[in-house]
């Protein structure tokens, strides 16, 4: 697994880096074909926007989350993420059984 973290405009939080590597290390376990984790957090004003790229075998998701907190962004954008990893892991797994049952009734 490869993780990265970027801080835009924040000051490096060693706290919120070991919470995003929890969060990563939480979604590998549920997803394991994903490889790659980018995080990306800036501060535009008084909001902060975090910013999640997952990668994989043929996977890609993206995820945003805007909030005055910080550890709500982080927190919204790895849900958003994981969301869309259960459908599209569901969506693969389904889709397979499909071809499964269509080719044992033929």
């Amino acid at each position: 697994m490869s993780f990265r973290i970027h801080f835009q405009d924040v000051p490096h939080s060693d706290r919120v880096r070991s919470e995003c590597q929890e969060l990563t290390t939480g979604l590998l376990q549920e997803f394991p074909e994903s490889s790659k984790y980018e995080v990306t957090i800036s501060q535009s004003g008084s909001d902060y926007q975090t910013h999640l790229h997952v990668t994989g075998k043929d996977l890609s998701v993206n995820s945003k989350a805007k909030s005055k907190e910080l550890r709500d962004t982080v927190v919204e954008a790895f849900e958003k993420a994981q969301r869309q990893l259960r459908k599209h892991h569901d969506k693969v797994i389904f889709s397979r059984r499909r071809e499964g049952q269509k080719a044992s009734n033929k």
